[in-house]
């Protein structure tokens, strides 16, 4: 993440952060936490959040269905 979270939220209009910021970063690798936003349609306003998730790779027979 090179981008601090105030322009984030700006940029995408988000509403709050959920969870602790990583410091910035050029490369994301599998394992780190990397700030995500997230979207929901609440009864007919677009709702978006600054959460943070772990990124990773999961390999498709660890997936229910193959990822289908």
């Amino acid at each position: 993440m090179s981008k601090a979270a105030g322009d984030l939220l700006s940029h995408f209009e988000a509403k709050e952060v959920e969870g602790s910021l990583p410091g910035p970063s050029w490369n994301v690798a599998p394992t780190q936490n990397v700030p995500i936003v997230a979207e929901r349609l609440d009864e007919g306003t677009l709702d978006r959040r600054l959460l943070i998730a772990k990124w990773g790779l999961a390999p498709s027979w660890t997936i229910p269905n193959g990822g289908c």
